[in-house]
Parts: C-alpha cells; structure tokens; sequence
C-alpha cells in the first residue's frame, strides 16, 4: 500500500464523499488512489471553487468537507474557503499537494511554506512528513475540525510521501470509532439558576442565536424554548440558520446594511446563545443596546466566552443542552410566557417588511428585485435549500424572505464574501440530490467564477440561479450616492448571462417581464443541467427607504 492509498482510506473511513479539487503539481498519486478506491473526484476550474465547496459541505452538513489543491499558488487560492471557514467556524479539510518533502527548501518547483500560510486561519496545520503516521495526521485534523467551535484544517502531502510503501504492522494504529457527536456538556447548575432568575425578571429578553447552536444541534430545543415562554428570536445575518421552519418567535435577522425593526436597542436582557459579539450587534454597546441591559452568553467554546466585551453572565456549556435547563428552570419557576413583548416584535417586524416593499414600489421601474423574491416565495417548500451570494441582493433577500429562514439556508458566512454562490449551489446538490437548489445570486458575485458553470455542466450538477442584474456592484454604489453623490468605480457594463451559460454547457434564460420569471424558475428545478435565469433589474437597495 502507498501513502497515497493509505490517506484515501482513512477519508474514506471517515465518510468523505468527495474531494473538490483541481488538478496539479503534487496530486496524481493521491487522485490515483482516489480513482482505484473509487472516492469522487469533483473537478473546478478554480482552486477557489474547490476551497468553497469544502467549506459549504461543512456549513451545510457539520461534517468535515475536503478539498484538495496543487502547490504554490494553487494553495494560496484554495485558501479563500479555507478563510471562509475560519470566520464561519466551519469543519473543512485542505489537502495540499507539494515536491517532494526531501527537497522542502532546496527550491523545488512550487517551493512555498503551505503551513506558515494556512496556521493563522486554521485549528491544525502541519506537513504529513510520515507515511506510515497518516491514520494519526488525519484523526488530529478531523478531531480539531469539529471539536469545540468548529473550522478549518490543513494537511500538505509531498509527493514522495503519496508514493512511499508501507507496511501493515508499522502504519500507526488508531482505534475504530464513530463519527463524533457534538460535545453535550451541561451548564453549572448555579448559572443556569442565575440565567432563569434574569430571564424571569425581564420584560423585554430578546435571543440572539448563531452558528454555535447549529454546530450543537440545538434546534428542537430552541424551538421548544421559545415556543413555551413566546421569547422573540433573531439571527445574526450571515450565520447559519438555526430555525428548521417558519415559527412565531423568529422577527428575522440583526446586522444586515439595510437595518431592521427596532429590537435590540430595546431589549432588557439579551441571551447571546453560541453567536458572537462583532459588528452585527453593535459590539453589544450603546446606543445600540440599552445602557441598562443584561447580557447572557452561552457556548461550548470558553475562547467564544472571552471574545468581544464578555457579558454579566456567562455559562461555558453546549448551546442545545444549556437552553434545555434553562428551559426547565424557567418552568420551574412558572415564568409566564412573554406574549406581549412578542407581539410588539412581531409587528415591528411586519412593519419594517412592509416599508421595505414600499421603497421597492417606490423605485419600481422595470424588473425589480423584490419580483425575484415574489417568484422564490412561491416555489419554497420546506426542502428548498436556498444560498444567497451578493451584497446587494442578499439585502432584499433577507428582508422580503426573513420568515422562511430554515437551517438549509445558506449564505456567505460571517466573511461576507461574495463568488462562492456556484461552488456553494454544487456542493448542496451533491449532499441533496433531491432537494430544490436555488441559488439567488447578483451579477458582480457571479463574475468570480461563472466558469464552474461548465464544470457543474459536465459533471451532471444541476440546479437553479436567480440573477439580479443593476450593472453595479449594487450595495457599493448604495453608499456612495450618500457619501459622495454618485458611484466610483462600482458599475459594470452590460453581459448577456443567459448566452454565457449556454456556452458553458447549461441552460440560459433571459427574461423580460415578471411574469416570466415564475415559469422559468419552475422549468429550471425541474431541469438535469444547471438552469441560469437571467434578470435585469432597476438599481435599489432596501436601505432607501
């Protein structure tokens, strides 16, 4: 057996399905080994692709995604998912081929230190420089993956450990063992106390949930938790979604560019359950939450309980189990459930949906993006996995859309990068082959790599994209009409996508009208290529209201 069939074999064991990859310098043994124990090879026609697919299956199934790039360069592209990642805490393994590990350092082709690079950004990097250490590189790397906050990892293979022999009784032995479950560490029974005592006091608690429920698993009981004490819940834009379907208690996202109804600021206790404090809550200070508010934080990570300004309480436990004691705590106690602060966020919600319609009215002339919205609302089922890549679009998406914000919603991770929505849509339908993929994305997003068109093309990867079409980088040109009276440097010329995708192998469709784009939107889900729905729409942004 070489080094090369010995590290497919421990992926294999690990339940990877594919590897999103590009071929290069330091990969043919190792594709090799993937072609004879019959692993899938996924071929991009970007590193940067591969790096995002490996990132969204870890987003959207919680399991290690593996992608595998060449050297040099190559690594540095593959890197944008690997970064990705990292800011989503998102499991994904990065395989980077390389020369020889003898001659690391003598200046051999593509010499370039791939660990130095990927250790700031990522839970474990090293060189595999031991074939016969492979099952035990890969168990640290798949460990440090989903162990506590979840992310990034790194393993650069040389070629002359791919080809090496090894012998059954010197491979180092690592015991057989299922995939692992999230961690269910309980709270301290005096914090939980403490958590319900604020929870019973306050008038107005609001739940900020993030990723770190999700990783835990901890939806049903979110949702059970809210339900019974009608507490109103919100996401920060761009993490994964922790509500399984449309429920009372979910008022939408917090964060996005274009605001949002007045719910933080007047909060009197805020339960920070596995998100972070950053940017989307204001740093969790004033004005933007109330002088007088406490704050809760709850998370498996004790680096997340230090990160940001730290909260009055802060328990150190699994998000899913901690909310189930809180849960029975609060019941316990006979809290009552919070029905009146329920009702005035839900209507500050409805009211902020309808100003967002009004300014889409408002600027109506033509196509507009809120008739993209109309078309998606009417073909959601609780199967539909919809990704959203772009700033401008993703705005309208997360105001007119925010009631149907499942977990199998997927948009760019906390980065707020742009370009991964065609990997990230062929990555979702290799994990659901049958389930509606929709991708909403706008036409600046989709320049970075429109060509994996042919790759999804090729290699019988069907789904769906919405394109919203200003010419512009949309959101951009939004702030600089405020600053500066006009856009600088953010517009782009006229392309005629649906053509471009034709080319590329999949279906193109432009359409004029908005009645045209339900039919479309229908003919494409049902359709065994990829299915490009071109839209040209009048320049908005939901913050001009």
């Amino acid at each position: 057996m070489t080094g090369a069939q010995l590290f497919v074999r421990e992926l294999q064991k690990r339940g990877v399905a594919y590897i999103a990859t590009l071929c290069g310098n330091g990969l043919d043994p190792l594709f090799n080994a993937c072609h004879e124990a019959g692993l899938r090879l996924v071929d991009v026609r970007n590193e940067q692709a591969a790096g995002y697919m490996a990132e969204v299956t870890g987003r959207l199934s919680r399991r290690v995604g593996v992608c595998a790039a060449s050297s040099g360069v190559a690594h540095v592209n593959a890197m944008t998912g690997v970064v990705n990642a990292y800011f989503d805490g998102a499991p994904m393994l990065l395989i980077t081929g390389s020369s020889p590990f003898a001659t690391i350092g003598l200046e051999h082709f593509q010499d370039l230190d791939h660990v130095a690079l990927a250790a700031p950004v990522c839970k474990y990097a090293r060189t595999v420089d031991c074939a016969e250490r492979i099952p035990h590189f890969i168990h640290e790397a798949f460990t440090a993956a989903t162990a506590g906050r979840p992310g990034p990892v790194q393993l650069t293979l040389p070629l002359d450990i791919q080809a090496a022999e090894v012998e059954g009784d010197s491979i180092i032995k690592v015991p057989e063992s299922p995939a692992p479950a999230p961690a269910q560490t309980l709270g301290a029974e005096a914090l939980i106390a403490k958590a319900a005592d604020l929870l019973q006091k306050a008038e107005r608690p609001l739940l900020v949930v993030g990723s770190g429920l999700y990783y835990a698993e901890g939806e049903e009981n979110l949702a059970q938790f809210v339900h019974a004490f009608s507490i109103p819940v919100v996401v920060p834009i761009w993490d994964r979604g922790t509500i399984n379907g449309p429920i009372d208690e979910f008022v939408g996202v917090i964060g996005a560019a274009s605001g949002g109804p007045r719910l933080l600021s007047d909060a009197d206790l805020i339960l920070m359950i596995g998100a972070r404090c950053d940017y989307r809550v204001g740093y969790l200070q004033p004005p933007t939450i109330r002088e007088d508010a406490q704050i809760i934080r709850i998370d498996v990570d004790p680096h997340q309980l230090r990160q940001g300004v730290g909260a009055h309480l802060s328990i150190l436990a699994d998000p899913g189990s901690a909310l189930s004691q809180i849960s029975d705590a609060c019941t316990n106690r006979e809290m009552p459930p919070k029905i009146a602060w329920l009702q005035e966020a839900r209507s500050r919600r409805t009211q902020f949906q309808q100003t967002v319609l009004n300014a889409a009215e408002k600027a109506r002339d033509g196509l507009h993006a809120a008739d993209i919205m109309g078309a998606v609302q009417s073909v959601l089922t609780d199967d539909t996995m919809i990704l959203v890549d772009g700033g401008n679009i993703g705005q309208w998406a997360h105001q007119l859309l925010y009631d149907r914000y499942p977990g199998h919603w997927l948009t760019c991770g906390a980065s707020g990068v742009v370009g991964w929505g065609i990997p990230g849509a062929m990555a979702a339908r290799l994990l659901y082959p049958n389930r509606p993929i929709i991708l909403i994305s706008g036409d600046g997003s989709i320049g970075f790599t429109i060509a994996e068109l042919e790759s999804a093309a090729r290699q019988n990867i069907p789904f769906v994209i919405l394109l919203a079409d200003d010419e512009a980088w949309g959101i951009v040109v939004t702030g600089h009409q405020e600053q500066f009276g006009g856009p600088i440097s953010c517009e782009l010329g006229p392309v005629r996508y649906d053509q471009i995708a034709e080319a590329f192998g999949a279906h193109g469709v432009r359409v004029e009208s908005a009645a045209e784009i339900l039919p479309a939107l229908k003919q494409g889900l049902s359709a065994d290529r990829p299915t490009l729905i071109h839209v040209p729409i009048v320049r908005s942004n939901p913050a001009d209201l």
